[in-house]
């Protein structure tokens, strides 16, 4: 996986749903799963999402 099929993804942040752009990608490197982590970028804060707890935005 990569950024490259990510542009802007919403997700749930504390009971918030937030909407952003996808800054990065950080691969999963353990065995929580295969989810990776999104960094999306919501006007200028960085969260870091699972893959399976964001969605696409088309």
């Amino acid at each position: 996986m990569s950024t490259s099929q990510y542009n802007r993804v919403a997700f749930d942040f504390a009971g918030r749903d937030l909407v952003g752009t996808v800054a990065d990608y950080l691969a999963a490197g353990d065995v929580s799963g295969p989810d990776g982590l999104l960094v999306v970028d919501v006007d200028g804060a960085r969260y870091r999402v699972a893959e399976s707890d964001a969605e696409p935005l088309r």
